[in-house]
């Protein structure tokens, strides 16, 4: 507000404190207006006309204008007096205007517009609690400021200082307790510092100050939000849709049976009672969380069973998707046979995407009714064990797998492998995926034991726990580990007619097959996954992102880039939450480099890891093929020393990496290091084709550039039948269209493959030298002091050497960078990467 803005609208229900907020600003700002008028708020919904008329009598009252004989002149309309008599005045005024917008007119918007239009000297605050007023801040951006809602609730410091200026000491942990119960609402704040004032020092003090708080909270409710409406049926209303934390129109029916629901809202919006929901897709409603809890209790007053109104609440949330929603308001039904089945049923989506419900609601289950269900117990106990300790818990399973598997046909053995699940998927989703393979390979080990005892116990748990088992290994680059457990979880899941598993473990199984460079096998997954229909609601991104990935990869493999384009923008970008987040920004990489958008592509990667730190591994398999990427990007953009820059901090000790950099050494100028980097590994016991591929292309080229044609076309005849039998097309475009016509050209049998790139308009995907500059330790040091600003005479003088060195120093550094200038130096060295 100190902004002093032309109008300041605030907009709250009763009791947030609107004009306290006003006041309490007035009291303390340093304020150069000469007169502050206050438009109380207007009875009887009165005209544009009659509220004018008002503010002209208390502009008049309080002598705004001393000595003014006709203040109305040729004035048409009690507006237009006002305008032209603060226009004469010149004097600052601040109109205060009270619930605006209970006028009832629909001039009055624009009206006062025109007023701050036409007197430059006025400001206005406005208070309103409906949206039929400034309900489009469009409109008058940028002169104004809108408060809302949120931005009046109490914060933790607010709060202690409303007790300490009231002289109240609390007990520890008392303010953080009368925060959460009053849900930070202005007016019970107020109310809790009444009740505290009278709170005597005894031990039973925590009880009795939950006991006068939610007697105070409910006296509150019934005189100032009950007492304000105006007929029983309307009460009972309020009271009815209180069961719900969001009110849409439909849930209003669904709770009400009336089919007016939208226009009463409406209303009560108006009233000030429900807070229209800012950040809703559609248009919805909220009470204040303590008020809501008021009105509950006391539903069965008015013959409504609360416990029926949630649980029916629960089951709506469940049709539309919102398994989290659903599962929230069972708990609070103590509908706990619904809410366990929805636990036990979607416990992984609901740890991945909503783990701070998931968590709430474990901790309220009542012990006993989770004896037959050891893996949610399992979770709570972890959950618990989390609360109190910042790192998981190691594995309580013995390392040796024989002796896993002898412990799989104890009695024991369905706790341990709940327990151990929980375990694993704790462990990926905070990033270690490693550790997360690693226990699921002992998990293995004890399901093959416990299925040989109790087959009938574990088997119907198998479909989901491989699908789970086969991501977390994707995560850790076990690739073909991840793809045995896939198809087990496809089989074991049309077994059981689980068709979101089937589809879910045949999307992640084209996926790992396209990752990989095998299109043709990724293939035949996509059409066993487009076998099952799209699954609905909440699960349906998770199930589809796999999928996405694969058709991207394909597309791009087949050089189809209209279907990449169309795939990706399905996919889009990888959100916070997204746990395949590389393999999604991996198939965005590759897009870019085949199509030629690297820019793009880089974009997209410095997007996803800056979002993703947290559960990013140096060293990790998932580093590595990121690290991979960006140093393919850099290359494509000409950028040679940013490039070798990455590598610097990465050994080529993995294939996926080697190959890169092999292609980085060539590129910059070093056949003979590159291939030493590509003889490094044994290609064909690797899984990845692609890598494969692209380390005979870089050896063939190597050759090529060091005069050896025949270890070349050896090379090429390797490179080509691996193209040839996987289909990779576009791959064959990281070398450049002369060298590959020239390579084909020479082999006993031409490549279809490539013969399909070269008839294709593909861009190359990286230029065929890229510029790179090797300085010497004396240059750089000289660079890294010319990029502070050091003058020649200052760096002679750090570095312990004549003027006469330095000016040679950078006339050699100027020569090798191709610059003319100190500014020109400084502009190519950040933008080749010499300069971070």
């Amino acid at each position: 507000m100190d902004r002093n803005s032309p109008i300041t609208v605030i907009r709250a229900p009763q009791g947030f404190g609107k004009l306290d907020l006003v006041r309490s600003w007035l009291d303390t700002a340093r304020s150069d207006f000469r007169a502050v008028l206050w438009i109380p708020a207007p009875t009887g919904a009165p005209d544009s006309e009659a509220f004018w008329t008002t503010v002209m009598d208390r502009i008049r009252t309080a002598g705004v204008i001393a000595g003014e004989t006709n203040p109305d002149g040729d004035a048409t309309s009690a507006a237009e007096s006002v305008r032209e008599f603060l226009a004469r005045s010149g004097a600052p005024v601040l109109l205060v205007l009270v619930r605006v917008d209970l006028v009832r007119d629909d001039r009055i918007e624009e009206e006062i517009l025109h007023l701050l239009d036409r007197c430059h000297n006025v400001n206005i605050v406005a208070t309103t609690c409906g949206r039929s007023l400034f309900g489009d801040p469009i409109r008058v951006e940028p002169t104004h400021e809108l408060i809302l809602t949120r931005d009046l609730l109490y914060t933790r410091e607010d709060a202690r200082e409303l007790f300490a200026h009231s002289e109240i000491e609390l007990e520890p942990g008392e303010l953080e307790y009368i925060l959460e119960r009053v849900g930070s609402l202005p007016a019970l704040m107020r109310v809790a510092v009444v009740v505290a004032k009278t709170l005597p020092d005894l031990a039973g003090r925590r009880a009795l100050l939950a006991h006068r708080l939610d007697n105070a909270i409910d006296r509150y409710v019934h005189s100032t939000v009950l007492a304000r409406l105006s007929v029983d049926a309307d009460r009972n209303f309020v009271i009815a849709v209180a069961s719900a934390r969001v009110i849409t129109p439909d849930v209003a029916t669904l709770l009400t049976g009336v089919d007016d629901a939208a226009r009463r809202l409406e209303s009560l919006e108006s009233a000030g009672i429900v807070n229209h929901c800012e950040t809703a897709f559609e248009d919805a409603w909220e009470f204040a969380p303590a008020i809501r809890d008021r009105l509950i209790a006391a539903q069965e007053s008015v013959g409504i069973q609360p416990a029926q109104n949630l649980t029916k609440l629960a089951r709506h949330s469940l049709e539309r998707g919102d398994v989290a929603g659903g599962l929230a308001y069972a708990a609070e039904a103590r509908d706990w046979d619904l809410a366990i089945d929805l636990i036990d049923t979607h416990w992984v989506g609901l740890v991945g995407s909503h783990l701070t419900v998931l968590r709430a609601v474990l901790r309220v289950v009542p012990e006993e009714r989770l004896a037959s269900r050891p893996a949610i117990k399992a979770g709570r106990d972890l959950f618990t064990a989390l609360d109190t300790q910042s790192t998981i818990p190691e594995s309580v399973l013995p390392d040796d797998p024989r002796d896993v598997e002898t412990s799989g046909a104890a009695p024991a053995a369905e706790h341990a492998l709940a327990v151990g699940c929980v375990q694993a998927l704790m462990l990926r989703l905070a990033g270690e995926h490693e550790r997360a393979a690693e226990l699921t390979r002992r998990l293995s080990h004890l399901v093959r034991g416990a299925l040989d005892a109790r087959p009938d116990e574990i088997g119907p748990q198998l479909p989901g726990m491989r699908l789970q088992w086969g991501i977390t290994y994707q995560l850790a680059g076990a690739f073909p580990e991840s793809t045995v457990e896939l198809r087990l979880a496809h089989r074991g899941a049309l077994a059981q007619r689980i068709r979101v598993g089937a589809r879910h473990a045949a999307g992640n199984s084209a996926m790992n097959w396209a990752v990989v460079g095998e299109p043709g096998r990724a293939t035949e997954w996509l059409e066993l996954e487009d076998a099952h229909p799209d699954p609905d609601g909440w699960l349906e991104p998770r199930a589809k992102v796999g999928g996405l990935v694969a058709r991207t990869l394909v597309a791009v493999d087949r050089l189809d880039f209209t279907a990449a384009a169309a795939w990706l923008d399905e996919l889009g970008e990888a959100s916070g939450r997204e746990e395949l987040w590389p393999f999604v920004t991996y198939a965005h990489g590759r897009f870019a480099l085949a199509a030629g958008q690297a820019h793009a592509g880089m974009a997209v990667l410095q997007r996803a890891i800056a979002s993703h730190a947290a559960v990013l591994r140096p060293g990790s398999t998932i580093d590595l093929v990121l690290t991979a990427l960006e140093v393919d990007l850099r290359l494509a953009l000409g950028e040679g020393n940013r490039a070798l820059s990455v590598l610097s901090t990465q050994t080529p000790d993995e294939p996926i990496l080697a190959a890169t950099a092999a292609r980085a050494r060539l590129l910059t100028g070093a056949p003979a290091a590159a291939l030493a980097l590509c003889r490094k590994f044994d290609w064909f016991s690797y899984p990845f084709t692609r890598t494969q591929l692209e380390a005979l292309l870089v050896e063939a080229a190597a050759h090529r550039a060091l005069g050896e044609n025949a270890a070349a076309t050896r090379a090429w005849q390797r490179a080509a039948a691996i193209a040839d039998r996987a289909g990779l097309v576009s791959t064959l475009a990281t070398v450049p269209r002369e060298l590959l016509a020239a390579l084909d050209a020479a082999a006993a049998n031409p490549s279809s493959t490539a013969r399909v790139l070269l008839a294709s308009d593909a861009p190359e995907m990286y230029p065929a030298a890229v510029h790179h500059v090797d300085l010497t330790a004396r240059e750089r040091a000289v660079l890294a002091e010319l990029a502070v600003g050091l003058s020649t005479v200052e760096m002679a003088r750090k570095l312990f050497v004549s003027t006469n060195t330095i000016k040679s120093q950078l006339r050699s550094l100027y020569r090798k960078i191709g610059a003319h200038s100190r500014d020109e130096a400084l502009e190519i060295a950040y933008r080749t990467g010499l300069i971070d």
